[in-house]
């Protein structure tokens, strides 16, 4: 985030928009504005600015952008003030070798005499517009100059520092710290040997690039002051502010990486202000510590010829060189042809279609031909740019899994069901930990880090995911959800040889026969030519005699049964719930693309309805086979209706009710020709323990 005013970027740029205007010229070039206030007689912007473009975490940087997008010359203040002495007598500034690769350059400026006292009027509300409180006219000079050129920097009360000098180095293990300010008010901190300091010659005075010490602070009772302007690297801000959990506006640009050449110009302007609104002398030398980045000139090639070919527009040479010039890139360097650079109107011959640009420093972000591209588009207006439908877009056939995963997902939301898409990370305990469905010999994988230490292994079902949203859903008043989840679980060889990733369906429903009907849908909807078998299962997840593995033809399709008690408390759940999980593989196998045409039936069906006696241990799979297979072909459909065990029926019997349906296609069935196929099937049924009811 970036704050700035509609009056401070107007003291650099005369663009002659109002507030409204200046906003959405930012927001149209890239900059979105995402807040727009009123502060006194002032307008504030709170802008949200990309990570990699820190060069507009300043004022300045802002004005380039609308330089860019309105062609007015951008005026950045040059510092210019009378020195007295030598800073050399009264200070110094040394790095120690171990700290150079998180400092690599550190400025300091002398500053003797001030009067620190309340800011002028234009300073206060400069900061307060922003959302900044005002301190002195010291501090509040540092935090203007750095939401101005993006430089951080800190004043220290030199005669505080111990020594009157600067060192930085690592900290001590242990060694102690003060910070101006802590959000989570902890006094003194702890620092370890990771934690760049800056010191004087006996204690730490500040965290560097990060924030100040309360021991050498700016008061009232300040009389002489040493400036500090330095380069941090990224990434050792990054670390210390996270570790130490202290963040500022400095170490926000910091962490993203300041320009290094800023560092002279933002010390020097503060001096400046300083000099001009709390007096005193500016010691003559600039202290440095380290060694001042050099310049490394970095070019760009950009051809007429890339620019249509990314942004589908002919836009000219002397255009793009003119929102490059706009943006602080300098067009006329070795290219061929040249491109002058006078601000608003680049020269170029006729033959022109190519240029180099040079990029400035405080442009990291540029590193491509392509990147030129993509500034010259945003500034000259992705609205400019004409749309044409010349792209082809050829899509790819749908596989046969694709199709299959469309035909569930729309059957099963037709059926009252919603859709659920869980994390792939369960819990290692409970009963469904080490459970699958198809096969319990694999290993369970567990996060060495996970990121929720409740939720560690990597699922071997979906079981357990639709049981936490069974468990979300009544915690929210939805006590008996439909929910269905379409995604893969993980089954690794024990010898890790492969992590066995597989897709599976599973299903949560009322009870076991709501689910079980759900999939026999399912499988009359893909067209499934083989028959579903039902065998009895028994798991602690489950009910016992409410669980079974589904067979489909030969192969394995899943499990079925209703949840157990002791399942459902240890997901916190009430009631009772049907549960189902499928192996995506054999339904995508059972589907049936192209469905053979069926003539429909012309002559008129006979149904006879039996009530068998017979060994509870028998499955109603078992009995359809059996009565199929003696019914012959003239027996097209055999339907279970009713299960019963009682007082009337045996121990260790059950009656199943069940109608039979004949048909012929050629001609009517006689009495006869129906009583005989009935009497077979009896004979089957006897053959097997049945014996038909009374």
């Amino acid at each position: 985030m970036m704050k700035t005013t509609h009056k401070w970027l107007s003291s650099y740029i005369e663009t002659g928009l109002d507030a409204a205007q200046m906003a959405s010229a930012l927001t149209l070039s890239g900059t979105e504005v995402e807040v727009s206030e009123v502060v006194g007689d002032d307008t504030a912007y709170t802008l949200e600015v990309t990570s990699n473009r820190t060069d507009c975490l300043s004022a300045i940087g802002l004005a380039r952008e609308l330089s860019a997008v309105t062609g007015k010359p951008v005026k950045i203040p040059q510092p210019n003030y009378p020195t007295n002495g030598k800073a050399a007598s009264v200070s110094s500034v040394h790095i120690e070798s171990d700290a150079l690769a998180g400092c690599p350059y550190y400025t300091a400026h002398i500053i003797e005499g001030i009067k620190v006292r309340q800011s002028p009027a234009w300073l206060r509300a400069r900061l307060e517009a922003i959302g900044l409180k005002p301190i002195n006219n010291v501090v509040d000079v540092t935090n203007f100059v750095l939401f101005e050129t993006g430089q951080p920097l800190h004043a220290f009360d030199l005669n505080k520092l111990s020594g009157r000098k600067i060192i930085v180095r690592m900290a001590r293990p242990k060694e102690r710290f003060k910070p101006i300010a802590d959000r989570k008010n902890r006094g003194v901190l702890e620092l370890d040997a990771s934690t760049l300091v800056i010191c004087d010659a006996e204690r730490p005075h500040a965290v560097g690039g990060v924030m100040g010490g309360g021991d050498s602070e700016v008061t009232e009772k300040t009389t002489a002051i040493l400036l500090e302007s330095a380069y941090f690297e990224p990434a050792s801000i990054r670390a210390t502010s996270r570790r130490l959990e202290l963040a500022s506006d400095s170490s926000f640009r910091f962490e993203r990486g300041v320009d290094p050449h800023n560092v002279v110009h933002a010390g020097k302007r503060a001096v400046e202000l300083i000099l001009e609104h709390a007096g005193g002398d500016a010691l003559e030398g600039m202290l440095e510590g380290g060694v001042k980045p050099k310049r490394v000139k970095r070019e760009i090639p950009l051809t007429t010829a890339l620019i249509k070919r990314v942004l589908g527009a002919d836009i000219s040479l002397r255009r793009a060189a003119e929102i490059l010039t706009a943006l602080g890139l300098d067009c006329g360097g070795a290219g061929t042809p040249s491109v002058g650079v006078v601000f608003g109107s680049p020269q170029t011959t006729n033959a022109a279609t190519s240029l180099s640009a040079t990029v400035p420093s405080f442009r990291r972000d540029l590193e491509q031909p392509v990147d030129l591209v993509e500034e010259i588009g945003r500034v000259h207006g992705l609205d400019n740019i004409p749309a044409r439908l010349a792209m082809r877009v050829n899509s790819a056939p749908m596989t046969r899994r694709q199709h299959v995963r469309g035909i569930l997902r729309r059957t099963l939301c037709g059926m009252g069901f919603y859709e659920g898409l869980s994390d792939s990370f369960v819990s290692a305990k409970g009963a469904l930990a080490d459970y699958s469905p198809f096969g319990d010999a694999a290993v369970r994988l567990e996060a060495r880090k996970p990121i929720n230490e409740e939720l560690p292994a990597l699922r071997r079902n979906l079981l357990a995911s639709l049981m936490l949203a069974l468990q979300t859903n009544q915690r929210h008043g939805t006590n008996q959800p439909r929910l269905f989840e379409l995604a893969h679980v993980y089954l690794p060889s024990n010898n890790g040889a492969s992590v066995g990733e597989r897709e599976s369906l599973a299903l949560i429903g009322a009870d076991y026969h709501e689910v079980k009907g759900v999939v026999e849908s399912l499988l009359r909807v893909l067209k499934s030519k083989d028959t579903l078998a039902v065998e009895a299962a028994t798991h602690a997840a489950f009910t016992p005699g409410s669980a079974a593995k589904l067979k489909l033809g030969d192969n394995l399709l899943g499990i079925i049964g209703e949840a157990s008690a002791s399942l459902m408390k240890d997901f916190g759940c009430e009631g009772a719930c049907g549960l189902a999980e499928l192996d995506f593989e054999v339904l995508a196998a059972a589907w049936v693309e192209t469905p053979k045409f069926v003539e429909p039936a012309r002559f008129p069906a006979a149904q006879r309805d039996l009530a068998v006696v017979l060994d509870a241990r028998k499955t109603w799979s078992e009995v359809e086979v059996v009565a199929k297979k003696a019914g012959g072909a003239l027996l097209r459909e055999a339907t279970l209706f009713d299960e019963f065990r009682g007082k009337q029926i045996a121990p260790g019997k059950k009656s199943l009710a069940f109608s039979l349906t004949f048909r012929h296609d050629e001609r009517t069935l006689t009495t006869e020709e129906v009583q005989a196929a009935v009497d077979a099937v009896v004979a089957a049924l006897k053959a097997i323990g049945g014996e038909l009811r009374a």
